[in-house]
C-alpha cells in the first residue's frame, strides 16, 4: 500500500518551466538619453511563481516621464509591425501604469496573473526624446478545472526539521494543455511547488492502479543551514539512469483520485541529503 504505507512513519519520525529573458539596456547616468533598465526577479512567498514576477525599473537621471505597459508578446508585436517602435513607446506612456522613482532612481512593483508569454515594457521620456526597454515572462496556464487540496507530507526528518512541519496544505493541479505536466503547490509551505510529470507507464498493487511520473531537477523556495538552496529530484535524475524509475523500485505514482507516492532526493550543491518517500493526499 503506497498510498498509506509510508504515511505514519513520516509523521512519527519528524516530531519546490518559467523563464525570463532580459534585455539590457544602458548604464546609469553613461547615456545622453532618457532610459529606464528593466530587471526581473522572482515574487516573495506570497506570490506565484509560475504566473508572476517581481520587477525592478533603473533610471539613468535623464527621465521625466516613464511608464510600464504588460502585454502578450504576440500583441506587442503585432502593434510595432503595423505602426512602428516609437508608436509603441508612445502607447507605453500614455496608456501603461506610471512609474514613480526613489531617490535613487529605482522602483519595484510585482506583476501578477501572466498565463502565456508575455512583455513588460517600460518606456522613458525627457520631454523630447524616448527609449523602451523590456523583459520576457513565460508563464505557466494550470487549469482552474483541475484542483484538488489535499496535504503534503513530508517523509525525511531532516527536512521536516528545517521547514518546522511535518506536512503543508497543498494543492494538486494540471496544466491547462499538457495532461502530462502537473504540479503540487504548498508542498514546503506558502510559495512552493513541486512539479511532477506523467510518463507512459502503470503499476498496480492493493490501494488499485497507479500512473508512473518523473521529477525533474528542481530548486524549492527553502535553504539547508549555510549550504544554501535545497533542490528536488527523483532517483532516475539523481543517478543518471531512467531504469531507476521504471525498472528498479523507485518509482513515484499517482492513483486516479490524485493520491500521489512521490521518491524523491533532497540535495544541495555540495551533495545529497538522501531520499525518502513523500506523499500528496487528497482532502
Amino acid at each position: 500500500m503506497k498510498r498509506y504505507s509510508y504515511i505514519l512513519a513520516a509523521l512519527l519520525v519528524g516530531f519546490s518551466f518559467t523563464s525570463c529573458v532580459e534585455e539590457l539596456g544602458t548604464e546609469p547616468g553613461n547615456d545622453k538619453l532618457p532610459a529606464v533598465i528593466v530587471y526581473s526577479y522572482s515574487p516573495s512567498s506570497e506570490y506565484d511563481s509560475d504566473t508572476d514576477q517581481r520587477v525592478r525599473f533603473v533610471s539613468n537621471g535623464k527621465v521625466s516621464k516613464a511608464a510600464y505597459l504588460v502585454e502578450k508578446q504576440a500583441d506587442k508585436k503585432a502593434f510595432i509591425d503595423a505602426q512602428g517602435e516609437a508608436a509603441y513607446a508612445e502607447k507605453v506612456l500614455s496608456q501603461g501604469t506610471a512609474i514613480s522613482f526613489a531617490s535613487d532612481g529605482v522602483a519595484e512593483t510585482t506583476v501578477t496573473g501572466m498565463t502565456g508569454d508575455y512583455e513588460i515594457t517600460a518606456a522613458a521620456s525627457d520631454g523630447s526624446q524616448s527609449t523602451m526597454r523590456s523583459v520576457k515572462f513565460s508563464g505557466i496556464p494550470w487549469d482552474p478545472n483541475y484542483v484538488i487540496p489535499g496535504t503534503y507530507v513530508l517523509g525525511r526528518a531532516s527536512i521536516q526539521n528545517v521547514l518546522g512541519a511535518t506536512s503543508f496544505p497543498a494543492t494538486l493541479q494540471r496544466h491547462e494543455t499538457d495532461e502530462t505536466l502537473f504540479r503540487i503547490k504548498g508542498a514546503f509551505g506558502t510559495g512552493s511547488k513541486v512539479t511532477i510529470r506523467l510518463i507512459q507507464q502503470k503499476g498496480e498493487d492493493d490501494d488499485g492502479v497507479y500512473t508512473f511520473f518523473r521529477i525533474p531537477e528542481q530548486a524549492t523556495t527553502f535553504s539547508y543551514g549555510s549550504y544554501g538552496t535545497v533542490s528536488v529530484r527523483d532517483v532516475g535524475y539523481w543517478q543518471g539512469d531512467d531504469a531507476y524509475v521504471t525498472d528498479n523500485g523507485y518509482e513515484s505514482g499517482m492513483y486516479a483520485d490524485g493520491t500521489c507516492f512521490l521518491c524523491i532526493q533532497y540535495y544541495v550543491s555540495a551533495g545529497s541529503l538522501g531520499y525518502t518517500y513523500d506523499y500528496f493526499i487528497p482532502d
